[in-house]
């Protein structure tokens, strides 16, 4: 058992009811960079992984912006924020990481971290050093070629929040992010945001009272329960 210095969690603590348990391996993007040379080998490991598990609490940094860039993180349990911090200090929202989604690839090209990293609710993360897998690439053809899938698929074109009437940014935000979840074997249709109501409206470049406003619509359409910070998708659609 280990313990984060910087945030205070033991690798074993268990995140608190409202966030899901742990995303299996087969279902994280680097999965098959860890199947290939077992850099962390969590479920049936016959040798001792070559990296290390993370432990976050909310509103602690994963990584800040401009540092040296020496690892890559998978998220394996919990949600992120990944955000632009501008000159005068303001969060800009760029998006929310799910489990099974892999944060810190610009440091291939970079050497640093371009945006910063924090926890929404207690996160469990794969930190894999980069070092080692530059000098696997190197030598090593197949886990080169997974390492490209995977900066491909960093790569591709994601949703746009900022687009349409506030209703349907709200609604395509909700439901890209349930579709995401329920693509990495969760339920989907039930999580914590671990987002403020202005955050959100950050994300979606609304106001917040417009994004408040909305989402308790939604809530009395009953296309979607609202408790607190969870959401429950009830009957929403893109065609709302």
């Amino acid at each position: 058992m280990s313990i984060d210095r910087e945030n205070g969690m033991r690798d074993d603590d268990t995140c608190d009811g409202s966030t899901a348990g742990p995303i299996r391996c087969s279902s994280c993007d680097l999965n098959e960079v860890c199947r290939l040379y077992g850099l962390i080998a969590l479920e049936g490991r016959n040798r001792k992984p070559m990296g290390t598990l993370r432990t976050i609490r909310p509103g602690a940094h994963l990584y800040r912006a401009g540092a040296p860039a020496g690892h890559l993180y998978a998220v394996r349990q919990g949600l992120l924020k990944v955000v632009n911090v501008t000159a005068e200090g303001d969060e800009q929202l760029r998006s929310v990481a799910v489990p099974g989604e892999v944060l810190g690839l610009e440091a291939f090209s970079s050497g640093t971290y371009a945006t910063d990293a924090v926890a929404l609710q207690p996160v469990v993360c794969c930190e894999l050093p980069l070092p080692l897998l530059e000098e696997q690439g190197m030598r090593v053809r197949e886990l080169a070629a997974a390492l490209i899938r995977l900066l491909s698929r960093a790569t591709a074109p994601t949703l746009n929040h900022a687009r349409g009437s506030i209703r349907t940014r709200i609604i395509d935000f909700l439901l890209d992010l349930s579709a995401r979840l329920k693509q990495r074997g969760y339920d989907g249709r039930e999580f914590t945001l671990g987002l403020s109501r202005q955050e959100i409206a950050n994300l979606l470049d609304a106001r917040i009272e417009t994004v408040s406003r909305m989402m308790q619509r939604l809530h009395r359409e009953r296309a979607i329960q609202i408790k607190g910070n969870s959401v429950t998708i009830l009957q929403l659609s893109h065609a709302d």
